[in-house]
């Protein structure tokens, strides 16, 4: 399957994306998405899906990478399409956790029981999730999501703290988390250092070509609720 790029192209099935700002910055994006796409190799077992400018929560990081197995999602479950935010959040707290009541779930996620409950119920019907033990557990744990790394680049020409900023959110379901800025000169060692002190990665790019300035730290897959909605993004679309 060719590399699959996602921007504005499936808002029917949920997937929205904010206009693109024309100007350099996005032409930078546009070159980098590019240099990513002739870089990646692709195999039976690892595909590349790239989300442009699309709504993760309530922001939009510039481009975000992910690679997945396209096996996962063979026998994907249609009533995974219809799993709602809060659904999602649930689930990722049953993967998260053990012992899992639900009373627990109630309590640390500040919910009723009637929305528990609706939730339940759509995760039972998606097959992802099972009643054992008076506890909930997730079913088939090592088969639910295809995703193995997202990574997020958020580009700024300059404004480092700016780019920081969003970079910092996107590290909540990302697995690497990036700022990209153009080479004019040696970054500022103390900007480095503080961009590095949050894990997060540095691309620069010099007008010609790319490269990794500094490396981001790893974070597992999925680090919250919005790694799944990108694993069920995916789902959604190869099964469209």
């Amino acid at each position: 399957m060719e590399i699959i790029e996602v921007y504005d192209n499936y808002t029917f099935l949920g997937i929205n994306s904010r206009p693109i700002t024309e100007g350099q910055e996005f032409e930078m994006v546009s070159e980098f998405i590019n240099f990513r796409k002739d870089s990646f190799k692709a195999t039976s077992q690892k595909q590349l899906i790239i989300f442009i400018e699309t709504k993760i929560n309530d922001a939009y990081p510039d481009v975000v990478f992910a690679e997945y197995n396209p096996q996962f999602y063979e026998n994907w479950n249609d009533n995974r399409n219809k799993l709602s935010t809060n659904d999602l959040k649930i689930l990722h707290f049953i993967f998260s956790k053990r012992n899992v009541t639900s009373q627990r779930v109630v309590r640390e996620l500040s919910i009723q029981y009637r929305t528990l409950l609706q939730s339940l119920e759509a995760l039972m019907d998606a097959q992802l999730v099972d009643r054992k033990d008076g506890c909930w557990i997730v079913r088939n744990r090592s088969n639910i999501f295809g995703v193995k790394r997202i990574e997020a680049v958020e580009a700024k020409i300059s404004k480092w703290d700016k780019v920081m900023q969003q970079a910092i959110l996107n590290k909540t379901f990302a697995s690497e988390s990036f700022v990209l800025s153009k080479r004019k000169r040696e970054p500022d060692s103390n900007v480095v250092e503080r961009i590095s002190s949050f894990g997060i990665g540095i691309y620069l790019y010099d007008d010609k070509q790319f490269s990794c300035y500094s490396p981001a730290s790893h974070n597992r897959f999925p680090s919250n609720y919005n790694s799944i909605y990108l694993n069920e993004c995916i789902g959604r679309i190869l099964n469209n």
